[in-house]
């Protein structure tokens, strides 16, 4: 088993509003080091996890959310960084673009690989997203968004501490999602 650069977990605090209401999005990455414990396969130890929940006051159909998250790779083989959509799995056939949905959904993810001595750079971009309208209406737009990932090299594994992400960052993935998904709607979020 190849080395782990540490053993620390990261937490941050991101602050949003939707439908008017102040929120707050609470996010964790650290080392899986019990890949059994959050339902992984054994491949994974050694890779960050990653775990963000909502907070807000909101209620019902208006406490619908959704969470998009794009992972983009480079490596030496393929240095140009592409990002595609991570749909979990189970949604993966299915024409919804949200890897996790529902009330206050809380997004977790832990990523492996098989190949360990391998070079390369994973890079995730989440977007916490809500639908501008109506609550359940096919429209997207981003309320908050973070980064977080991991470097891989000769057997190492680096964790890639979260930050928080420009919502303009949303516009760069714009193309990506649309030829996706074309039977949603993603707006454009705005440029700070």
């Amino acid at each position: 088993m190849g080395g782990v650069s540490d053993g620390l977990t990261y937490d941050l605090s991101l602050g949003f509003e939707a439908r008017g209401v102040p929120g707050t999005v609470r996010l964790s990455v650290w080392v899986n080091s019990d890949p059994g414990a959050v339902g992984s396969g054994p491949e994974a130890e050694g890779f960050p996890a990653c775990q963000a929940t909502v907070s807000i006051d909101l209620r019902g159909y208006d406490s619908l959310f959704g969470w998009v998250q794009v992972v983009g790779t480079e490596s030496p083989a393929d240095p140009a960084r592409r990002f595609e959509v991570d749909p979990l799995e189970v949604f993966a056939d299915l024409d919804m673009p949200f890897g996790f949905y529902g009330v206050l959904p809380t997004l977790f993810d832990a990523p492996s690989r098989r190949d360990r001595q391998q070079t390369l750079d994973w890079l995730a971009h989440a977007f916490l997203c809500v639908s501008p309208g109506r609550p359940m209406d096919r429209a997207v737009r981003p309320v908050v968004a973070f980064k977080w990932g991991f470097r891989m090299y000769d057997g190492q594994i680096d964790t890639v501490a979260p930050d928080g992400l420009a919502l303009s960052g949303w516009n760069n993935h714009l193309s990506l999602l649309r030829t996706t998904y074309p039977g949603w709607r993603f707006e454009e979020a705005p440029t700070e």
